[in-house]
């Protein structure tokens, strides 16, 4: 019910996520996180930010994608999942990375519903796109689970009999798992009895120029 609500407060106000957070933003710097300091939701026990790459994404109709972490302690920040947005504004896939990529401390799967607890939105606090972000960890926490054991598994059939630490290190390794989503579809099975005709504001924000 939370997500409900909050999709229709940015459909009250005419926007998404994306159109949220980068706010004023003209111009769409490539490899730069937005916003520059993070956002942190959920009393500062998870950030996230969202970025583009100048790469071609084999999804033709991505825009970007969030990278999201937990905290675990003595200021260490684990990289739980990506998340891509399409260039309307709607949640295209999750994905997992390799350590190197965000570096910071692997969070082991047993460790995600524990991690995953700690996060409960207060709109007055995280405002709306905090919100929406932990609204969408909950309502996808068993899709979560899953890519992160499917991250395991390539991990081990990668490792080709080096140390866990090696493989976790090894540049040639990016993505490990992902999973293609629709928002409309989750939430009309979750939701059935209620109006999820629109899910957020269709906006298009391919328009928002990207480059260096």
């Amino acid at each position: 019910m939370r997500l409900l609500a909050i999709l229709q407060q940015m459909a009250a106000h005419k926007t998404n996520a994306i159109l949220k957070l980068l706010g004023d933003v003209d111009h769409l710097e490539t490899e730069r996180h937005y916003p520059g300091t993070g956002l942190l939701f959920s009393a500062d026990r998870w950030r996230a930010f969202y970025h583009c790459h100048e790469t071609t994404s084999i999804h033709p109709k991505k825009h970007g994608h969030f990278h999201i972490f937990t905290a675990t302690g003595n200021q260490a920040w684990a990289h739980v999942a990506g998340l891509s947005i399409d260039n309307e504004g709607q949640p295209l896939q999750w994905f997992t990375v390799n350590r190197w990529v965000t570096d910071g401390p692997w969070l082991e799967r047993d460790e995600f519903p524990a991690q995953l607890k700690t996060a409960a939105a207060d709109d007055g606090e995280d405002g709306l796109v905090g919100s929406w972000l932990v609204a969408l960890l909950q309502l996808y926490h068993g899709t979560l689970s899953a890519l992160l054991i499917r991250r395991d598994a390539q991990i081990q059939l990668k490792r080709k009999g080096r140390s866990k630490t090696e493989t976790l290190d090894d540049r040639d390794i990016y993505t490990l798992s992902t999973q293609s989503i629709d928002l409309q579809s989750m939430l009309e099975k979750h939701f059935p009895d209620k109006h999820t005709s629109t899910p957020a504001p269709v906006i298009n924000i391919a328009s928002m120029q990207k480059g260096a």
